[in-house]
């Protein structure tokens, strides 16, 4: 296709996106402040969200939305970045919980109800505790069972939850079991195993409660919310904005030009070759940037367990079922040999213009058992052969492939080719998936890179049918190290299709170091400095045995339109914390620009 044709298909997708935006919202009769502003344009990358159920979301897409329509147990305040009941979207208005440490009692306001008029109450959060726990549901959950033994409804207003132990982290599970109007969803659902694969998950929602109230959902174009006139926990007293709209935009880049053109709000997270040029609109009044450590890293899991036939970690007593091994991944020699293999600052250059963030293990630089001088794999090219060589893998018919020969767990021969699928869309990750292709290659690792749909992406993670997936994952906030890593490798949570230990990883001193590290009673009450000290460790082997390579995490470079008035980002709380407050006059401020 010759240049000038790109362009103009280029410009045809601004144009109907453009056209797109022109939404219409019945005004709200009561008031000139309830739905008075203009809607909120919000990006969504690529693809379209999978379930507005938040039992069985496992997608940043979808649990997006999901935050704008459902309440939650107890929310985070923006001032102190801490579950604190009472704050804004929270139904717990205080709790106690007992001398020995297991039992949450907790009391939730009356003077809230889902839009269809129903009371919210105990049973709404029961219904899912109840639905995670049955087996029944494909969710990804089931990591809270970790800590929540059970949920009792003392009366409509008072929950009694029992945790297995005493639990540093406790809040982070009891917290992270969704609300949802379980009128509905009991008559939707007549058991759990209903939901699984119902069209309902999609359709129309006719009790949501939050600032805003489920609209339509179109497929492969935006999901459209409205301003609920009777959220009770708006900012100024009334949701401003009429509206919420996601919409649909193909890859990183073309979100940039959508916001020039002002056919969207803001940008969530700018990519690296464009930050200077949004910087320097934010020098010039054109834009409001705000910039703040991520919450989330980029990494590649490595599917150490036999991709042919996906197991459970665990069977039903806690005991481990034999899994079989990668072919190829399930050596650590092989793993290792690929960090060493990974040049970070030909990456970081060519693909995150300089502006990525190297990481050693499973955290966060801004975390409070960040280890510093956890060492980096070096770029080392004899040592990746080496491991190579003595994992049994040497390229015997000179053909630049190393085969099988004498490998533990693959067969005599195979050559050593690896499938390793991103999402389309991400250009930094679909770039940095062509440059690994050849950094591993030069190494003899032959991969089949392809970027893929969002959603089958997430689909193929959770079968653990794959060799290499990479993807980002979000931390918590606030969140602690035990959740962090048992979430992702405890074996527990080690289910095809369920659980976020995709990987199968089953280390015993591992699972040892989280549960000491998450115990009041061997960290000095949930000393912080001796929880490091154990996360020390458990870092260490993570490092070691290489189950996820951690690519990068970064400086997150958001924008918002020069025309947002009560724009607010805040670190751990993001940037639409208070967007039911935003005024966004876009003629009121381009005439008083000119």
């Amino acid at each position: 296709m010759k240049r000038f044709s790109k362009v103009l298909v280029y410009s045809i997708l601004v144009a109907m996106l453009a056209m797109a935006t022109s939404i219409t919202f019945a005004q709200d009769e009561e008031g000139p402040d309830t739905g008075s502003g203009d809607p909120i344009i919000a990006p969504n990358l690529g693809n379209d969200i999978s379930t507005l159920n938040p039992i069985l979301s496992s997608d940043g897409s979808s649990n997006t939305v999901i935050a704008n329509i459902l309440p939650t147990l107890i929310a985070i305040s923006p001032e102190t970045l801490s579950y604190e009941p009472g704050a804004a979207g929270g139904i717990v208005t205080d709790f106690t919980v007992s001398d020995d440490g297991l039992v949450y009692t907790m009391n939730l306001r009356d003077d809230w109800a889902w839009s269809d008029g129903t009371p919210i109450t105990a049973a709404d959060y029961v219904y899912s505790f109840e639905a995670i726990a049955s087996g029944e549901t494909t969710t990804s959950l089931t990591y809270v069972l970790d800590d929540v033994a059970n949920v009792e409804a003392l009366d409509d207003f008072t929950l009694e939850i029992t945790t297995n132990s005493p639990s540093c982290e406790a809040l982070d599970n009891i917290t992270a079991i969704p609300v949802v109007p379980s009128h509905v969803y009991q008559e939707w659902f007549p058991t759990f195993a209903d939901m699984n694969e119902s069209p309902r998950n999609l359709g129309v929602q006719p009790a949501t409660a939050d600032a805003w109230e489920f609209r339509n959902f179109r497929p492969g174009e935006q999901v459209t919310l409205t301003a609920d006139a009777d959220y009770p926990d708006a900012f100024t007293g009334n949701v401003i904005p009429e509206g919420w709209v996601f919409r649909n935009v193909a890859n990183q880049q073309l979100i940039v030009e959508e916001f020039l053109s002002e056919n969207l709000s803001y940008i969530g997270s700018v990519p690296s070759d464009r930050k200077d040029e949004i910087r320097a609109l934010g020098d010039e009044g054109l834009a409001q940037v705000y910039e703040t450590p991520a919450t989330s890293v980029r990494f590649i899991a490595l599917n150490t367990a036999d991709p042919s036939n996906p197991q459970a970690g665990l069977d039903e007593d806690g005991n481990a079922i034999d899994q079989g091994f990668h072919p190829i991944l399930g050596d650590v020699r092989v793993r290792q040999a690929m960090m060493h293999g990974l040049d970070w600052e030909e990456a970081n250059q060519a693909v995150f213009n300089g502006e990525g963030i190297q990481l050693a293990s499973h955290w966060l630089p801004t975390g409070f058992a960040y280890d510093p001088d956890l060492p980096f794999y070096e770029f080392d090219l004899e040592m990746a052969d080496a491991l190579l060589t003595e994992a049994g893998f040497t390229d015997s018919d000179g053909d630049g492939i190393r085969e099988c020969n004498g490998c533990l767990y693959g067969e005599e021969g195979a050559p050593m080719t690896l499938d390793f699928v991103t999402n389309a869309g991400n250009t930094e990750n679909e770039a940095l998936g062509v440059l690994l292709q050849d950094q591993w290659g030069a190494i003899g690792i032959d991969l089949d890179f392809q970027a893929i749909d969002f959603g089958v992406l997430v689909d193929t993670l959770l079968s653990q049918t794959y060799d290499m997936v990479m993807i980002f994952w979000g931390f918590g906030f606030p969140s602690g190290p035990t959740g962090d890593i048992v979430t992702t490798f405890g074996p527990q949570n080690d289910v095809p299709e369920g659980g976020f230990n995709t990987t199968s990883t089953n280390i015993p001193r591992l699972n040892e170091l989280t549960t000491q590290g998450n115990d009041p009673a061997q960290t000095n009450g949930c000393d912080i400095a001796t929880r490091a000290e154990i996360y020390g460790e458990a870092y260490q082997i993570l490092r070691d045995e290489v189950p996820w390579i951690w690519v990068s995490t970064s400086i997150v470079t958001a924008a918002g339109q020069p025309y947002i008035e009560n724009w607010d980002p805040r670190p751990g709380v993001g940037l639409a914390w208070n967007d039911d407050s935003w005024i966004i006059d876009r003629a009121g401020f381009e005439a008083q620009s000119r």
